[in-house]
């Protein structure tokens, strides 16, 4: 089969039509990683009475334990929706064994600096290939932290014209992590499971490889820092030179990603930036949490249309 890529082997999964969106689903197989096995799902959602494609690009990113759903329910409606109705060429990426993406070999060993190192830049030069503009990234959580370290490491050398962080943190101190011993064993546990289960764990749909749970645990550790493990090199000195526009999204009553801490990260980038505080104090209708900041009626009501409108700003 013919590739629908000059830069590495794409295929073109299906072409589907889900009431009036219409998707178009790639595997990116970029054979950058160590593993050649891995292939990355990446859904396009468009009007299906329009099929041309014309809008700004944005990649969206789910968080962890979750797929392409948070964006884009099974009956077509979300955030992605809203986007594209605003006239934006919206593309859905899925982390690694997570939705429509396969599990590669070696996928108990993935993590969020392979993703940010080798994933990240495939995606968004296939979608400049495929749209003759780089796409501006909007990640949620995990997804979040998977961007934020590609544009502090300059994996991307820039070339993304803005992005937009819900709820995304990397400075939290876990005090039971700080427990001597603690976080070794805990990670010698994770390693033997190689994975959790989030539908075990009721937190979500899907698995999270052992990789990518012990990074976490290492960087919130007794002495743990943001870095990339590979080279042990510290983010933070790096994501304060950044020169790229954020938007920073926080919720007030989000409790696995505290507003504070959030805010302590955003504040810490030293490019052009804009905080969203959702929360009752600014306006808005309640104080949001983890999950809401995006998905729930509210959202649509009053998140939405404003991060639509900083993207159009920035990215349009």
């Amino acid at each position: 089969m013919k590739s629908s890529s000059a830069l590495f082997p794409v295929t073109l999964m299906r072409a589907d039509i889900l009431g009036d969106l219409s998707e178009d689903i790639y595997l990116v197989k970029h054979n950058r990683d160590p593993d050649q096995s891995v292939q990355i799902a990446l859904t396009r959602v468009g009007l299906a009475e329009f099929p041309e494609k014309s809008g700004f690009p944005l990649v969206l990113v789910h968080g962890s334990f979750t797929n392409r759903g948070f964006w884009l329910s099974p009956k077509g409606q979300g955030f992605a929706r809203y986007l594209v109705e605003q006239g934006f060429d919206v593309w859905l990426f899925e982390q690694r064994g997570h939705g429509l993406s396969p599990r590669n070999q070696d996928y108990s060993r993935n993590t969020v600096e392979r993703y940010a190192r080798y994933d990240v830049p495939a995606v968004h030069e296939f979608i400049e290939e495929k749209t003759g503009r780089f796409p501006a990234w909007v990640g949620h959580s995990l997804g979040g932290t998977m961007i934020a370290t590609a544009v502090a490491a300059g994996f991307c050398d820039n070339t993304i014209p803005a992005f937009v962080m819900f709820g995304t943190q990397v400075v939290r101190p876990n005090l039971a992590l700080q427990v001597p011993l603690l976080s070794q064993i805990t990670r010698g546990v994770v390693s033997f499971k190689q994975e959790l289960d989030g539908r075990k764990l009721k937190i979500g749909p899907e698995n999270e490889p052992a990789g990518v749970i012990n990074e976490y645990l290492a960087r919130h550790s007794l002495l743990g820092r943001w870095k990339l493990p590979s080279t042990n090199e510290p983010l933070l000195p790096r994501w304060k030179e950044g020169c790229i526009p954020m938007l920073g999204v926080s919720a007030a009553g989000d409790t696995t990603d505290p507003a504070k801490y959030c805010q302590r990260f955003y504040r810490m980038y030293g490019g052009p930036k804009e905080e969203l505080l959702l929360g009752t104090e600014n306006g808005f209708s309640k104080d949001f949490a983890h999950i809401d900041m995006v998905v729930s009626k509210e959202a649509e009501l009053e998140v939405w249309p404003k991060v639509s409108n900083w993207l159009k700003a920035y990215a349009g």
